[in-house]
C-alpha cells in the first residue's frame, strides 16, 4: 500500500489537477486501494468537489485582487480604497464657454440690467443640440451708445437640475443622477421647509480649516458612479439639525459632446423687449467623462503623497491630473532648472486632449482656481507652451508579394497605422521618446509579408513668425544635429519667407561650419548668398539661433525649421513633446524580387539611400 499519497496537494487551483489531487489522495487509503475511480458513481463526486474547490480558489484570488489598489479591477472596489487614501475621484464636467451677450434697440432704457441665472444659450455639432446655461445672474450698465453689454460671460452645458432632503436621522444624502460635475454643485440648508433664509455650504478641502461652526460639506462616490454628501458633527464642521432642508442644485455634463461648440444663440428670458446678440470669446471645451479606474489607481498615491499641497514638481503634476480633466500630459520643472534659470518659479506645461495648448482662460483656471490654495507663497507657478517636434518619416518597406493577396497601397496603408498607432503610445506626450529600433520593428511586425524596411527621419519646429520686427528665433534640440559631412544645406532647412526690399523668396539653410546663411533661389537657379551668418548652428549642442531676420510675409502658410539629428532616437526634455506628423508621414511599399528566390534579382534591387 502507498503511504506517501495521504497528503492532498494543495497549491494547484486547475480543475483537472485538482481532480488528480483528490484520486491520488483515495487511491494511497487502505479502502480504495483496487478501486476503479474511472468507471464509477465516485468520479461524479469527484467533479463535484473539484469544481467546489476551483470555484473557492478563484473567488478567494478575485476577493483578495481587490483588498488592493493596484491589483483591483471593479470601479467600486478602487474607489473605496482610494477613499482611505483621502482622494475623491474626479467626476464628469461639463463644457464651458465663453461670450459676450448684448442688448440692442431696448424698448426701455434703464440705468442697469441684469441676467437670470440659468438662462439657455443653445448651439448645435454635427447637427446635434446642445444647451448651455449662464450659472448665476449678472449685471450690466447701459453703456454711451445706449445699449447694454454682458461680456466675458460664462456658460456650461448641461442639465441644471435640483433635489431636496429633509435633516433626519439615517438619511442619506445622494446626489441621484449619473454624470453630474460636482464642480457645479451648491448646497444650501434651510432652518426648516417655512424658512426662506438660506445658508451656503461650502465644499471642505482640508480638516484644519473647519471649526464647530463652519458650514461646510463632504462629499464622496458611491456605487454606480454617484455622489453622497455629509456634513459635520459638531467638532469638525457644523451639524445640521432635524428638519433642516438641504437643496441641492447641479447640472448633469452630457460629457466631451458639447466640446468645440462656437455658435450660439439667446434662448433664455426676453430682456428689455429685445433680442440679444451672442458674440462668443472662447469655445467650449472642458467636457470630460468621470475619471477612469487606471486614472484613479494612477492619481490618487500621488495626492496622497502630495498632501493636498503644491511643493514638488510631482506634487504638481498629481495635483493637476486630478483636478483639470482637459490635460492629458503634464511636465513640471523648477526655476533652477528653467533655461535660463528663473528662480523662485516653478513652471508648468500642460498638454491638452483636444488642442495642441491651453486658451489663456484655461491657463488662469489652473492658476487661480486648482493651484492657488496650494502653492507655496514664495513660488509663482507659471504655465508656458508645449514646443512640439514634428518627425517626418520615410519609410521604403519590402515586402515578399508570393506571402500576400495585398496591393502595395494595402500594404503602405497597414504600415502608416501602425506607425501611427506606435506615435499615439509611446509619444504625443512630455517624456516621449522616439526609438528608431522599436519603431523599425513595428514597421518589420506591420505586416507578415514584410522583409525589411529602410526608414530615414527629420524633425521639424514651427514657429510664429513676427512681421516686420527684426527678430530672433531659437530652436533647441537638445539631441545632437547630425555631422555626416554632407553638401551644404543637408542637415538644416527652412520653409521660404519674404524679407524688406526684395520680391524674391528666401531660405536658410546651413554651410556646414556652423554658420546659417539666409539665401534664395537666382535665375540659373543657383543659391545667392544674402547673408553668410545670419546664425549660428551648434550641432553638438543641437541648437540652432538666427538672429535679426526680418520677416515680412510667409512662401508658405506655416514658418517651419528641419534638422537632421545625428542620432534616430529623438529625446525631448522640459516642455517639448515629439510626434511624428500624419502630413509627413511617407511609407512606399516595393516588391522585393530577391525574396522569390531569383538569383538574378539583386541586380534589379531597389536601393533607397538612409541619406535625406
Amino acid at each position: 500500500m502507498a503511504t506517501n499519497n495521504k497528503r492532498i496537494t494543495v497549491s494547484d487551483l486547475d480543475f483537472d489537477t485538482i481532480k488528480a489531487n483528490l484520486k491520488t489522495f483515495l487511491q494511497g487509503q487502505s479502502e480504495f486501494s483496487d478501486y476503479d475511480f474511472e468507471g464509477s458513481g465516485l468520479s461524479v463526486l469527484l467533479d463535484v468537489l473539484a469544481y467546489n474547490t476551483h470555484y473557492n480558489g478563484i473567488y478567494t484570488n478575485l476577493a483578495v485582487n481587490e483588498v488592493f489598489l493596484d491589483s483591483a479591477s471593479k470601479r467600486a472596489s478602487v474607489v473605496s480604497l482610494a477613499k482611505m487614501l483621502g482622494y475623491v475621484p474626479r467626476s464628469a464636467k461639463c463644457a464651458s464657454a465663453v461670450v459676450n451677450v448684448t442688448i440692442t434697440s431696448p424698448t426701455s432704457s434703464p440705468s442697469t440690467v441684469t441676467l437670470p441665472a440659468n438662462q439657455a444659450f443653445n448651439t448645435s455639432i454635427d447637427g446635434v443640440s446642445y444647451t448651455f446655461y449662464n450659472r448665476s445672474a449678472v449685471t450690466t450698465a447701459r453703456n454711451t451708445a445706449g445699449n447694454y453689454t454682458f461680456s466675458n460671460l460664462t456658460i456650461v452645458e448641461g442639465t441644471p437640475l435640483q433635489y431636496k432632503y429633509t435633516v433626519a436621522s439615517g438619511v442619506r444624502y445622494i446626489i441621484p443622477n449619473a454624470n453630474m460635475d460636482i464642480n457645479t454643485l451648491t448646497v444650501r440648508v434651510q432652518e426648516n421647509a417655512n424658512s426662506d433664509f438660506f445658508q451656503v455650504y461650502t465644499r471642505a478641502e482640508s480638516l484644519t480649516d473647519a471649526s464647530s461652526t463652519t458650514k461646510v460639506y463632504f462629499i464622496k462616490e458611491i456605487d454606480d458612479g454617484l455622489y453622497e454628501i455629509s456634513f459635520g458633527d459638531g467638532v469638525i464642521g457644523q451639524q445640521l439639525d432635524n428638519g433642516n432642508v438641504i437643496t441641492l442644485d447641479y447640472f448633469v455634463s452630457g460629457l466631451e459632446a458639447a466640446n468645440t461648440a462656437g455658435n450660439f444663440t439667446y434662448g433664455g428670458t426676453s430682456l428689455l423687449g429685445s433680442g440679444l446678440s451672442v458674440t462668443t470669446v472662447s469655445r467650449a471645451t472642458g467636457g470630460a467623462s468621470p475619471e477612469d479606474i487606471n486614472s484613479i489607481k494612477f492619481n490618487a498615491p500621488r495626492m496622497y503623497a502630495a498632501q493636498n499641497r503644491a511643493v514638488t514638481p510631482d506634487d504638481y503634476k498629481a495635483i493637476i491630473l486630478s483636478q483639470f480633466p482637459e490635460a492629458s500630459s503634464v511636465a513640471v520643472w523648477g526655476g533652477e532648472d528653467n533655461d535660463p534659470p528663473v528662480y523662485g518659479k516653478t513652471f508648468i506645461c500642460i498638454k491638452p486632449r483636444d488642442a495642441s495648448k491651453l486658451t489663456n482662460l484655461q491657463k488662469e483656471f489652473v492658476v487661480n482656481n486648482i493651484l492657488e490654495q496650494r502653492n507655496i507663497v514664495s513660488i509663482t507657478p507659471e504655465i508656458i507652451d508645449p514646443e512640439y517636434f514634428n518627425i517626418k518619416v520615410t519609410s521604403y518597406v519590402y515586402y515578399n508579394p508570393r506571402e500576400t493577396t495585398k496591393t502595395p497601397t494595402q500594404i503602405e496603408t497597414i504600415v502608416k497605422d501602425a506607425i501611427l498607432n506606435y506615435n499615439a503610445t509611446e509619444l504625443e506626450k512630455f517624456d516621449g521618446v522616439l526609438r528608431f529600433s522599436k519603431l523599425s520593428r513595428i514597421i518589420d511586425s506591420a505586416d507578415p509579408s514584410i522583409i525589411n524596411n529602410t526608414s530615414r527621419i527629420m524633425v521639424r519646429r514651427q514657429f510664429a513668425p513676427v512681421y516686420n520686427i527684426s527678430s530672433e528665433y531659437k530652436l533647441n534640440l537638445i539631441n545632437p544635429i547630425s555631422q555626416d559631412g554632407g553638401k551644404q544645406g543637408d542637415v538644416f532647412a527652412s520653409t521660404g519667407f519674404f524679407v524688406p526690399n526684395s520680391t524674391r523668396v528666401h531660405y536658410l539653410d546651413d554651410d556646414a561650419n556652423g554658420n546659417i546663411r539666409l539665401y534664395y533661389i537666382g535665375p540659373n537657379f543657383d543659391k545667392v548668398i544674402a547673408d553668410p551668418a545670419i546664425g549660428t548652428i551648434e550641432y553638438e549642442a543641437g541648437r540652432v539661433v538666427v538672429r535679426n531676420l526680418t520677416i515680412t510675409a510667409l512662401d508658405d502658410v506655416i514658418f517651419e525649421m528641419q534638422v537632421k539629428p545625428e542620432s534616430y532616437d529623438v529625446v525631448s526634455a522640459l516642455n517639448q513633446i515629439v510626434q511624428i506628423d500624419p502630413t509627413l508621414l511617407i511609407v512606399e511599399a516595393i516588391a522585393d524580387q530577391t525574396a522569390n528566390g531569383d538569383l538574378r534579382a539583386g541586380y534589379n534591387y531597389d536601393f533607397q539611400s538612409i541619406r535625406s
